[in-house]
């Protein structure tokens, strides 16, 4: 059974998805194995952070800090088989154990890198998979507290969702897409080494043969030069088929000299090769770094050219089939100004606290109100409306409105 693992950290918000959607070229892929990955979007990252952003400035007046990490990204390996709705049965269990939230899953089966595996070079590929978290509370925006069991223990939930065995961090199929790449060259110049120093072995082997060749028809010459006339024919026969062997023996030897010298080509060319991923491997830590600063300066400016997508929320009828008029306190809560995401709170049938701009349709005139409580429940008739403050919210919007009419009357006395 494949192994897996699951490695959690901050998300490069400028960068991440142009990564996962493929939308900038890169040398580690194979284009006509893309159409293999996919993915599920529920809304962009530029939403969801200015979302947490806001909810923690409403509940703590502060902006949030530079090096929070609420957004994080899960880099999951994978098998060939692996699906996205076993990814999304995953993410259902983290946010069920743990209340983090998955809004993007991407499964890659295009990345790897060709090694040699002693004949030819050979495709090996690097399957993952690519979950995007919103790591917050969902009310306050503030960061949720894992520990070290509870890493351990998403380990184990991740394994038993993908139907494979329980890695360790430590795997090298763990590291991201550069430094795997960085890997495999070393593991590459490796072993051209090695094949380096077979073929310098089997050099030295011919080049001692040649010498040996080289004397034995030295030896057969002095023979047949030291042969004399009056030496019986039988003698001369045998001396002759003698020298002939030993000359044959010499000529077929001085054949493979051919072959000697194309492995020597081979071993300089080999040499070349090597020298070259040598130099290469020196450089590419120095490439990771050049290339994190650049996408670091690049993230300010990607920031703004990322459009937010559209989220569509699922049929509210499908996922709570007893508030037959949720649509229209949908519709309501989107007029008022509330966020889909604080939408989403109240269905569930929790409530929130909410800070700013407040507009009511009826008089179209909009409040600024602070940490106002809204939640959803059921009115006298038994249909589910929506409270604020524990009061009906267009009577509770009535009160704002009778409350702004005697403040400008107050005032146009004040100015009589």
């Amino acid at each position: 059974m494949a192994k897996t693992c699951i490695r959690v950290e901050a998300c490069k918000i400028g960068s991440s998805e142009r990564h996962n959607l493929r939308s900038k070229e890169l040398d580690y892929i194979r284009p006509e194995l893309t159409y293999r990955n996919e993915q599920w979007v529920e809304r962009s990252i530029a939403e969801v952070h200015q979302d947490i952003t806001e909810k923690y400035k409403a509940a703590t007046g502060q902006g949030l800090q530079k090096k929070a990490t609420p957004i994080r990204e899960g880099v999951i390996v994978i098998s060939e088989d692996t699906t996205l709705r076993q990814l999304q049965n995953l993410a259902e269990k983290l946010e069920e154990r743990f209340g983090i939230h998955a809004f993007q899953i991407y499964t890659h089966k295009d990345e790897g890198a060709n090694i040699w595996d002693g004949r030819e070079k050979v495709w090996k590929p690097n399957y993952h998979a690519h979950m995007i978290f919103d790591w917050t509370d969902g009310h306050t925006g503030k960061t949720a507290k894992l520990n070290k069991h509870d890493m351990a223990e998403i380990q184990t939930i991740t394994a038993e969702c993908l139907n494979m065995e329980r890695g360790v961090s430590s795997d090298r199929k763990h590291l991201s897409a550069m430094q795997y790449k960085n890997q495999i060259e070393t593991e590459k110049a490796g072993q051209l080494q090695k094949d380096i120093e077979q073929l310098d072995l089997e050099y030295s082997t011919g080049t001692q043969k040649i010498n040996q060749v080289q004397e034995e028809l030295d030896t057969a010459r002095k023979e047949l030069k030291g042969m004399k006339t009056d030496i019986h024919i039988n003698e001369a026969k045998e001396a002759a088929a003698k020298a002939g062997k030993t000359v044959f023996n010499a000529v077929t030897s001085v054949f493979n000299v051919g072959e000697v010298k194309r492995q020597a080509k081979e071993i300089e060319t080999l040499k070349k090769e090597n020298y070259n991923l040598s130099f290469k491997n020196q450089n590419l830590e120095g490439q990771l770094r050049t290339n994190t600063i650049a996408m670091q300066r690049a993230q300010e400016t990607a920031d703004r050219q990322i459009k937010a997508q559209v989220a569509k929320l699922k049929p509210i009828t499908e996922l709570f089939p007893k508030m037959e008029n949720a649509r229209e306190n949908i519709e309501e809560l989107q007029t008022m100004g509330i966020q889909n995401n604080d939408i989403r709170q109240l269905l569930t049938g929790k409530e929130i606290y909410y800070t700013g701009n407040l507009y009511d349709r009826d008089k179209r005139k909009s409040y600024l109100v602070k940490n106002i409580k809204i939640d959803i429940a059921k009115s006298k008739n038994g249909f589910t409306t929506i409270w604020i403050n524990d009061i009906h919210f267009r009577e509770f919007l009535k009160q704002l409105w009778n409350n702004l009419q005697k403040t400008l009357k107050i005032n146009r006395g004040f100015h009589l």
